[in-house]
């Protein structure tokens, strides 16, 4: 009886600290002026950057988390710093960060969502955000498994981050999807704003560090507007924002006789996204051979046939292999197969260098001048052979700028 007593005790002060845990946190949280939600299929972390640099400018002691290609937090005087994780990924974290940010009395706070399960997602802006403003940066087809089958689908799962009596942002166009979206936030009693890239001109897209879209600029003029901040402060402030280790920028090296600009592509899953950047850098870099390195890991077997798709559809001069399921590539290129070379996991190039598997990659080429695309995913073998050599090359670029053109890619020369 004592025994039960005790249990019934300690589980009694248990429930009373989880309750009042909670009710501390959400008196603490609601202090904070403004509570920003970033959701969306592609460019969450920019975007997240980009509204944390537009709140920093209009005056609020603001602070960010990105959870995309490295967990960063994004401090008040705008640096930035890799939040170190304690096993896997857990939505949990998202608690603790806004309990830190809460202590050191944010004004502002812009989180991108962590979750791809809207389940989670749901919980994280009802029970853990509450936002004044969701943003969903667009609708793309990725994640079927967690998110849906078809776009309007996924466009439902997105929705669970809609605030509650807020404003939801958004850069998707298409009209059903954008009908979606509106319905969910009218359900929620909250206002939809469209951001328009068009209100963004051409020369606004000059000067930012890393390849800029357009559409994500376009939703940090919609926060600058809520704000009443200029334009002009607000593109500055999205300009010096740290980009993130994941955003697309492209970097030139000369590596034998070949020139080779270098296209990270291996953070965009969806095919749209994926078309779109390759469009945009095929016709900047018009008089360069286009090479794809179709990288393919053996846990992700659904994007094997979309990306080698993708690559035949966008006539790529030539087509490399690199990990798994090389026979399905092959097979898809079945009619241009001398455009195939395979250097994947099942060829003696398994554990090449990376100048070994860039000798191969421009081997016979005709032009001197060879972009090169990433493409599928980043974490295999060989993909981050060639991804550390790329990042050792743009260090070597940093100690030498001065013998460099004013440009702000990398350019180094490689003698093998």
């Amino acid at each position: 009886m004592t025994i039960f007593l005790l249990f019934f005790i300690s589980f009694y002060c248990y429930v009373l600290w989880i309750l009042f845990d909670n009710f501390k946190f959400r008196k603490q949280r609601d202090k904070i002026q403004w509570r920003i939600h970033i959701n969306g299929i592609r460019g969450k972390s920019t975007v997240t950057r980009y509204t944390t640099a537009v709140f920093r400018e209009a005056g609020y002691h603001t602070f960010g988390k990105t959870t995309g290609s490295a967990a960063r937090i994004i401090r008040p005087n705008g640096e930035d710093y890799d939040f170190k994780r304690k096993g896997y990924a857990n939505v949990n974290e998202q608690v603790k960060i806004l309990k830190s940010f809460c202590r050191q009395k944010a004004q502002a706070v812009v989180l991108e969502c962590m979750a791809v399960n809207p389940v989670y997602a749901k919980w994280l802006e009802e029970k853990v955000m509450r936002s004044h403003i969701g943003i969903i940066t667009n609708v793309r087809y990725d994640h079927p498994d967690y998110m849906g089958e078809t776009l309007e689908e996924i466009a439902e799962s997105l929705s669970k981050t809609i605030p509650q009596k807020g404003i939801v942002i958004t850069s998707e166009t298409e009209a059903k999807l954008l009908n979606i979206l509106w319905r969910n936030a009218k359900k929620k009693n909250s206002l939809l704003i469209v951001a328009n890239k068009h209100q963004v001109k051409p020369e606004d897209m000059e000067g930012f560090s890393h390849f800029a879209h357009e559409e994500n600029v376009s939703i940090g003029y919609e926060i600058a507007k809520i704000l009443k901040l200029p334009i002009d402060r607000a593109l500055t402030a999205m300009k010096s924002a740290v980009a993130d280790p994941g955003a697309f920028n492209i970097e030139y090296i000369q590596f034998n006789r070949y020139t080779l600009a270098w296209a990270n592509l291996f953070a965009i899953n969806d095919r749209e996204s994926f078309i779109e950047v390759c469009l945009k850098l095929f016709k900047q870099l018009s008089s360069y051979k286009k090479v794809v390195l179709l990288n393919n890991r053996h846990d992700r077997p659904t994007r094997v046939e979309l990306f080698a798709s993708i690559a035949r559809d966008l006539k790529f001069e030539r087509v490399i292999t690199l990990g798994d399921y090389e026979t399905a590539v092959n097979k898809i290129f079945a009619l241009e197969r001398s455009k195939i070379i395979n250097l994947g996991y099942s060829t003696k190039f398994k554990n090449a260098s990376a100048v070994e598997l860039l000798n191969q990659i421009v081997s016979g080429i005709d032009n001197d001048k060879v972009v090169i695309v990433g493409a599928v995913n980043i974490h295999t073998i060989q993909a981050e052979e060639l991804l550390h050599f790329f990042a050792e090359q743009a260090k070597v670029d940093v100690r030498s700028q001065t013998d460099l053109s004013s440009t702000n890619s990398t350019e180094v020369t490689i003698n093998v």
